[in-house]
């Protein structure tokens, strides 16, 4: 049984918390949370039997578990303020499960890589939109090679998403990619056989809202094979409301697709050049949401890593892809749209290994 903290008392980690308890059984047991709000963290700790309550993350590494601390730390804070856990976590070589984006840019995302290997600590991307059935249904199309060789794959996602004023993201002068259409940068690269080469994006904000980050991004994205990748994500769909992820190959062409982001049923469709349209359907069954199971598995991804002894699958130095096509978007979109390499995003660091997690 490994002992897992959390820090950051808030809504997501409810949904961690949840997932671990659906998907971990009995191999992992959230222990403490940390958070710098009394109310908070006290709140969490009477909604979870068992889970110790602390003011700072170097007391919850020390004392967390009776004086045992922590063998995994999930990192659930505002990216601005990351680096004050980060930090003590590899200090002390505890294994680290961070929320996306994992930095404030992708050179500091590549220099956190860099520091963990260093320390030899397990790090990895809480990119949980991985694990949704129907992108999960879609890998493994793509792995069994029907397609054939990809050239297109088409991210879309239409919300009507207004931000609150007074939290935190309201704030954000990077809001709608770095808060949610990087799960779909993410879902991009993770099917892509090699890495991204280089980014053009557009942002917009909506002036009415009176927030400072952009709610709209429209992004063209080239891999070192030739494919294309395209990706549009917009908080301003004042209706039909969709998300739907395709992907075109040289024998046929697969797609996804669902209402929500999060919730409710989704389905998948499959069709070879001439050939009937193949359809699969997924929905939520029983108490236990969709978003609980993916946020529980991505959980789950690290621990069998950590079991393995092996790099996981959503690692660092794997979401240097995710945070170099995002970071090489921002830099486009502040230009103007021209095309940015993503090693120059990446602070120079180069992109290199395997391709796509799931071959």
């Amino acid at each position: 049984m490994r002992r897992v903290g959390l820090v950051g008392a808030g809504w997501v980690a409810r949904q961690h918390a949840a997932g671990i308890a659906a998907v971990c059984g009995g191999r992992a047991d959230v222990v403490a949370v940390c958070d710098p709000d009394p109310a908070a963290r006290e709140a969490f700790a009477a909604q979870h039997p068992g889970v110790e309550p602390f003011a700072s993350v170097e007391d919850l590494l020390d004392r967390a578990g009776g004086g045992a601390g922590v063998d995994v730390l999930l990192v659930l804070t505002p990216p601005a303020v990351r680096d004050e856990v980060v930090d003590p976590a590899l200090d002390r070589g505890v294994a680290l499960l961070v929320e996306k984006p994992f930095a404030g840019s992708g050179a500091h995302a590549a220099e956190l890589v860099r520091r963990a290997e260093a320390a030899r600590v397990p790090l990895a991307v809480s990119q949980n939109f991985r694990w949704y059935p129907e992108q999960a249904w879609l890998a493994a199309a793509l792995r069994a090679e029907e397609l054939g060789p990809l050239h297109l794959l088409e991210h879309r996602s239409f919300q009507d998403r207004p931000q609150a004023p007074g939290v935190w993201r309201a704030e954000q002068e990077r809001l709608e990619m770095a808060i949610f259409s990087v799960h779909l940068i993410d879902r991009l690269q993770w099917l892509a056989p090699s890495p991204p080469r280089t980014v053009s994006a557009l942002t917009r904000r909506d002036p009415a809202s009176g927030l400072p980050g952009e709610q709209l991004a429209a992004l063209l994205v080239s891999f070192d094979d030739g494919l294309v990748a395209t990706m549009t994500s917009s908080w301003r769909a004042r209706g039909l409301p969709t998300q739907q992820l395709r992907a075109d190959g040289e024998h046929g062409s697969a797609r996804t697709s669902r209402e929500h982001p999060m919730a409710g049923p989704a389905s998948g469709q499959l069709q070879l050049r001439g050939g009937e349209v193949r359809s699969s359907s997924f929905v939520d069954a029983g108490p236990v949401t969709r978003a609980h199971l993916s946020y529980g598995s991505s959980t789950a991804a690290l621990l069998d890593a950590l079991d393995a002894g092996v790099e996981p699958a959503h690692s660092g130095r794997d979401n240097l892809r995710t945070m170099g096509i995002m970071d090489a978007a921002y830099l486009s979109a502040s230009r103007g749209g021209t095309a940015v390499d993503v090693t120059e995003a990446l602070g120079g660091e180069a992109l290199a290994g395997p391709g796509a997690v799931w071959r």
